[in-house]
C-alpha cells in the first residue's frame, strides 16, 4: 500500500499522515510512571548537608513569596495526557490533551499553569434533511469536571475515536457514522523552519473537515467555545476587568476577550472564515459562564448555530410615574452584574450534501504583546509585534493572516517533513520522535523579544531579536547551556538564526564579572554570581529578571565549571559547519536581509524560498561558494550550492566527496533560505573562543596538557563527581582545542594555529596514556571508579563528528571498542537494551548500574539520542537504532510524550518533566543524513539476523 504523506494532508486532504503518536480518545496508558526519587542510604547520607541548605533557601522563598528555580518539594509527576501544544515560538503556549482539553497554559513566559479549562472546547451540533438535532456533544473524552457547565454533555465513544499528533500539527477523527457523519479536527501551529515571521506567532488554526456519508443532507454545526483563563493569583475570575468586543472583517470575524493574566494585558480572539454574505451577528454569543452557559447549549440545539443571547440586552425598563429612580437604580445594577459576559462563543455551520464534503475554520490568538518582570524595569516586547504591533489590539489581524496563510504553513510543512517522513532509512519511530520532540521549542518556556533598536545590523539580534527556554518546565532558568550543548542541534538544523543569536547572548556575558556573593548549597561557600572569562550556566529566572541576572542556578560554583567553555567553542564550530550548508544560492546582499524577508506581498506568502530565488530582479543568479579545505584536521564543511527545501538538510551533512558526485548527477532544485554569515560568525566568535580556551587551561594542574575536574560535580551531571582527568571533560577539551586549531586555520591565524597544534598532541597523548583501559575510556583515574563505563564518554568526539571532521583526533579504534562497550553494558545489560543507555554501569563478573550518584543510576533521555548519534557516524546503525528506539517506546507507553522527562530510572520513574535535553534526537537525524544505513534494511529498532551474522 501506498504510504500517505504529510504533504497530501498540506495540500489540502485531511486523512492523518501514517507517522506520528496515534492513541484512541479512550487510551489507557499501560505504564503509570511517577516523579519519585529514591536516593540509595549512602547518597542520602552524603546529600544531607546540601538538603539541609536547600530547605533553608526553599523556606526563604516561600517566606517572601518566590518561587523557587527547581522545586524539590513539590515536584510535577507526568500528568500522561498530552498532545500537541499549539502556538509559535516564544508568544506563549497553550497546552493541549488529546481527548480535548484545553490546559497547560504557558503565557506569562517561562510560568506554567497545570490547569483544564473545561468551557474551553468545541461542540458539535448534527441536524438531519428536517433540520431537526440528532446529535450535539463536547468535543471532548476525558471525564467530565464537576466545575464543567452543567447542561453540557460529552456523549463522545473514545473508542471512535482517533488523535494523531505529529507536532507541530494535529489530527483528530471523530466516527460519527451512527449520525451519518465523520469529522476530521486538523490541528496547525504556525512553527515552521527557517520562517521567522509566522514562527513567533501567537496563535493555532483549527480545521473542521466533514463528510456525509448518507444519502440525504446534513448540517453540521461546529461552535468554539472561549473564557476567561488564570484570571488572578487565585484564579478568581476577574469580571469587571474584562472587556469583549465582536468584529467582523472583508473575510473572518470574530470576538475577543480582553483580560488581565497576572496582571499583564492579554487578549484572546477567536475567529472564523465567513461566507460572502455571512456576518458576525448570524453566529456567536457572549455569554457567563457561571450562569448563561446552558443558553449556549440549548441554543445549539434548537437552531443548530449559535445567535446573541436576548437576555444580555433587556430593553430599558418601564418607568412608572412614580418617582422610583432608586429601586431602579438598584435593579439595573444587579442585572448588570447578573448579566456580565466572561466568555464567547462563535459557530459555524457546513451544510452538506448526500456524501458530500465540507470545512470550516476557526481560528485561536492569544495577543500579550508586552512583558515586565518584578525586578526588571525594562519592558519588553515579544517578536510577533515586529510585524502587528504591540499596542494590544492585534488579535484580530493575526487571525486573518492566520486563516489566510495556514495552507501556505501546511505547505512549507510538508517541504520540510516529507522529505524526513518518506526516508526510508529513517525508522519510523525515530520519524514520530524527530517531529514531536520539537514541541519544546516552544512550548519549553520560550520567550522570543525583538530588540531591533538595540543593536547594529552587524549583529544578529538587530534581526532575529533575544531568544530564551527554559532547562525544563520545572527548572526554570533560560538557556542552560551546559543542556543546551545537547538540544542546540534541532535550532542550529531549522532555526540555525536563533541558535546564532542565542551564541551571541553568551559570547557577550563572557567578560562580565559581579563583585555580589552568594551561598553555594553544594558546600555552603560564598562565590561570586559570575567571574570573568566565563561561560554562565544560565541566563536568569522568568520570575526574576532574565538576560539581566544571569548564573540563577545556585547549587554549584559554575564559575569552576569544567564543560561550559568547552561547550561554547564545540557549539561554534559546529554552527559554522552548518551555516555554510544554508547558505543561500544568491549573491545579492539585499536577499539576505530581514527587510526582504519580512516584504510579504501579495501572492508571495509561500515561504521565503520560493520568494527568494524567484524575485531575482536583478537577473543575478551568481553562487558564491566557499572552498571547502585541504588541510588535514580543518572540519569537512559544506560548501553552498543551491537546494530544494525538502532537500536542504539532506545538503547540510553530506561529505564533500559524495556532494561532488551528486551535484553531477542529480542538481537539486534551486531554492534556498537566509542565515547568518558563516564566515562573520565565526571571526565574531573566534576572540571569545581564545579566551575561554585559555582560560580553562588553568584547570591543567600538572602540565600535561589534559584538564582535571575538581572533586566536586563540576559538570552538567552535577550530583556525580569527577576527579583529575575525566573522559567527560577531558575529551571536550581535546576536541575544544581542536576545534580552535580549525577556526585559526580557517581565519588564518598562523601563529595561534601553531600554538594550539602543539597543546592538541600533547592533550592526546595524555587523554589515551591516563583514560583508555583497552576497552573503553575510564570515568576518570579515581580506582574505585575504574570499572565504570560511562555512556556520555565520548561526546567530545560526538561533536568532532557532527562538525564534519575527517581527522582521526580520537584513535578510531578505541572510539569502536568505547561505543561497543557502552552498548554491551550501558544498554544491554540495562532492562534488556529496551530503556536506552544508563549513565553509568560497572563492569565485573556481577556488573551493574553504577550507584555512586542519583545521576550514575538515570538514564538521560537526551544524552542516549546524542551516544546513538555517535553509533550512527561510527556505521554502528543497528546499534544505534535499538538503544534510541528502546527508549522512545519506553517514553511513548509511559506516556510521556510532550512532556518528555530528562532521566528514567530502572523502576519506571522519572525526573523533570518537560526538559530541554531530548531535542538532541535532532543529532541523530543530521548523523544518519551524514553516513546513512548500510543498503541492506534494517528492522526498526531491532538487530539484524542472519546466518553469517549474530546479534551483538
Amino acid at each position: 500500500m501506498e504510504m500517505e504523506t504529510v504533504g497530501d494532508v498540506g495540500l489540502g486532504h485531511h486523512e492523518p499522515p501514517k507517522y506520528g503518536l496515534k492513541l484512541l480518545l479512550n487510551h489507557e496508558y499501560p505504564i503509570q510512571s511517577k516523579q519519585k526519587i529514591l536516593p540509595k542510604p549512602k547518597q542520602a547520607l552524603e546529600m544531607m548537608p546540601l538538603t539541609a541548605r536547600y530547605l533553608k533557601y526553599y523556606i526563604g522563598k516561600k517566606w517572601n513569596k518566590k518561587r523557587p528555580i527547581m522545586d524539590y518539594i513539590n515536584m510535577i509527576s507526568a500528568q500522561r495526557m498530552y498532545g500537541c501544544p499549539i502556538g509559535g515560538i516564544g508568544g506563549g503556549t497553550i497546552g493541549r490533551g488529546f481527548k480535548g482539553e484545553f490546559c497547560r497554559f504557558q503565557l506569562t513566559p517561562g510560568l506554567y499553569e497545570y490547569v483544564t479549562v473545561p468551557e474551553c472546547q468545541f461542540i458539535v451540533n448534527i441536524r438531519n434533511a428536517n433540520n431537526e438535532t440528532i446529535f450535539q456533544s463536547v468535543l471532548s473524552t476525558y471525564n467530565k469536571p464537576k466545575k464543567a457547565p452543567s447542561t453540557w454533555e460529552w456523549n463522545l465513544n473514545g473508542g471512535n475515536c482517533e488523535y494523531t499528533a505529529l507536532y507541530p500539527r494535529a489530527w483528530t477523527t471523530y466516527d460519527l457514522s451512527k449520525y451519518g457523519v465523520k469529522l476530521i479536527c486538523r490541528q496547525i501551529s504556525p512553527v515552521i523552519p527557517h520562517n521567522y515571521k509566522d514562527s513567533s506567532l501567537p496563535c493555532a488554526v483549527f480545521v473542521f473537515t466533514a463528510i456525509n456519508l448518507t444519502n440525504e443532507p446534513r448540517n453540521v454545526s461546529i461552535t468554539f467555545t472561549w473564557t476567561e483563563v488564570l484570571g488572578g493569583h487565585n484564579k478568581k475570575k476577574q469580571i469587571a476587568k474584562l472587556d469583549i468586543e465582536r468584529y467582523s472583517e472583508d473575510h473572518t470575524c470574530g470576538v475577543t476577550l480582553e483580560q488581565r493574566v497576572i496582571e499583564t494585558p492579554c487578549t484572546f480572539t477567536i475567529a472564523k472564515n465567513k461566507s460572502e454574505n455571512e456576518t458576525i451577528h448570524e453566529g456567536y454569543c457572549l455569554w457567563n459562564a457561571a450562569k448563561t452557559s446552558s443558553y449556549v447549549w440549548d441554543c445549539l440545539k434548537k437552531h443548530g448555530k449559535l445567535a446573541p443571547d436576548p437576555s444580555l440586552t433587556p430593553p430599558p425598563p418601564k418607568v412608572p410615574d412614580k418617582d422610583k429612580k432608586k429601586e431602579e437604580k438598584e435593579k439595573n445594577d444587579k442585572q448588570k452584574k447578573l448579566y456580565k459576559c466572561d466568555s464567547v462563543a462563535l459557530s459555524s455551520v457546513i451544510s452538506l450534501d448526500p456524501g458530500g464534503t465540507g470545512h470550516t475554520e476557526f481560528c485561536l490568538v492569544w495577543d500579550m504583546p508586552v512583558i515586565k518582570y518584578k525586578k526588571d524595569t525594562k519592558i519588553y516586547k515579544r517578536f510577533y509585534t515586529k510585524f502587528f504591533g504591540s499596542d494590544g489590539i492585534a488579535g484580530a489581524s493575526i487571525a486573518a493572516y492566520a486563516l489566510r496563510n495556514y495552507k501556505n504553513w501546511e505547505k512549507q510543512l510538508a517541504e520540510w517533513q516529507d522529505p524526513i517522513l518518506n526516508n526510508s532509512n529513517i525508522p519510523d519511530w525515530l520519524k514520530s520522535a524527530l517531529m514531536n520532540e520539537l514541541y519544546f521549542v516552544a512550548d519549553g518556556g520560550t520567550l522570543w523579544i525583538d530588540v531591533h533598536d538595540e543593536y547594529p545590523e552587524t549583529d544578529p539580534r538587530h534581526d532575529f531579536g533575544l531568544f530564551g527556554y527554559l532547562e525544563g518546565h520545572e527548572y526554570r532558568m533560560y538557556n542552560t547551556y551546559d543542556v543546551h550543548f545537547y538540544a542546540s542541534f534541532a535550532l542550529a538544523q531549522l532555526w540555525p538564526n536563533l541558535q546564532v543569536v542565542l551564541q551571541y547572548m553568551f559570547r557577550d556575558t563572557i567578560g562580565l564579572e559581579t563583585e555580589k556573593c552568594r551561598q553555594s548549597l553544594y558546600d555552603g561557600k560564598s562565590v561570586k554570581f559570575k567571574i570573568k572569562d566565563s561561560i554562565p550556566h544560565d541566563l536568569g529566572d522568568p520570575d526574576d529578571a532574565p538576560f539581566s541576572n544571569i548564573n540563577a542556578y545556585n547549587i554549584h560554583d559554575v564559575s569552576d565549571w569544567k564543560d561550559l567553555n568547552l561547550k561554547f567553542i564545540l557549539q561554534v564550530i559546529r554552527d559554522y559547519r552548518l551555516l555554510r550548508g544554508h547558505t543561500a544560492p544568491f549573491g545579492n546582499e539585499r536577499y539576505r536581509s530581514m527587510a526582504y524577508i519580512d516584504d510579504v506581498k501579495e501572492g508571495t506568502e509561500d515561504d521565503l524560498y520560493s520568494r527568494s530565488t524567484g524575485q531575482t530582479d536583478d537577473g543575478d543568479t551568481t553562487i558564491e561558494e566557499s572552498p571547502a579545505s585541504t588541510e588535514e584536521s580543518t572540519p569537512a564543511v559544506t560548501p553552498a550550492k543551491p537546494c530544494g527545501v525538502g532537500d536542504i538538510l539532506d545538503l547540510l551533512y553530506r561529505s564533500a566527496e559524495t556532494e561532488a558526485e551528486e551535484t553531477e548527477s542529480h542538481p537539486p532544485p534551486e531554492r534556498a533560505t537566509a542565515v547568518w554569515e558563516a564566515k562573520r560568525y565565526i571571526a565574531d566568535m573566534y576572540p571569545a573562543c581564545m579566551v575561554l580556551l585559555r582560560q580553562a587551561l588553568r584547570w591543567d594542574v600538572d602540565g600535561d596538557g589534559l584538564i582535571e575536574n575538581s572533586g566536586f560535580p563540576d559538570q552538567t551531571f552535577d550530583a556525580w563527581v569527577m576527579s583529575g582527568p575525566s573522559s567527560y571533560c577531558g575529551g571536550l577539551w581535546v576536541a575544544s582545542i581542536s576545534a580552535v586549531c580549525a577556526m585559526a586555520r580557517i581565519l588564518g591565524h598562523d601563529e595561534d594555529e601553531r600554538e594550539f597544534s602543539k597543546l592538541l598532541d600533547q592533550a592526546r597523548h595524555s587523554f589515551e596514556e591516563k583514560l583508555w583501559n583497552g576497552s573503553y575510556y575510564l570515568f576518570d583515574t579515581k580506582p574505585s571508579n575504574s570499572c565504570v563505563v560511562m555512556a556520555d564518554q565520548l561526546a567530545g568526539h560526538w561533536f568532532l563528528r557532527a562538525s564534519g571532521w575527517t581527522e582521526q583526533v580520537f584513535p578510531e579504534a578505541h572510539v569502536r571498542k568505547a561505543l561497543s562497550s557502552i552498548f554491551a553494558h550501558n544498554v544491554q545489560q540495562f532492562k534488556g537494551g529496551k530503556m536506552g543507555a544508563v549513565n553509568g554501569y560497572v563492569v565485573g563478573a556481577r556488573g551493574h548500574i553504577d550507584t555512586t550518584a542519583l545521576q550514575s543510576m538515570e538514564v538521560w533521555v537526551g544524552v542516549t539520542y546524542g551516544l546513538a548519534a555517535l553509533m550512527i557516524y561510527e556505521g554502528m546503525h543497528e546499534e544505534a537504532f535499538l538503544t534510541a528506539g528502546g527508549l522512545y517506546k519506553m517514553l511513548t507507553e509511559m506516556g510521556l510524550s510532550f512532556e518528555t522527562p530528562e532521566a528514567l530510572y530502572e523502576n519506571g520513574n522519572h525526573r523533570s518533566i518537560a526538559y530541554m535535553r531530548p531535542l538532541a534526537v535532532w543529532a541523530m537525524y543530521q548523523a544518519i543524513i551524514a553516513r546513512p544505513p548500510p543498503a541492506q534494511p534494517i528492522a526498526n529498532g531491532h538487530l539484524h539476523h542472519n546466518k553469517d551474522k549474530t546479534a551483538l
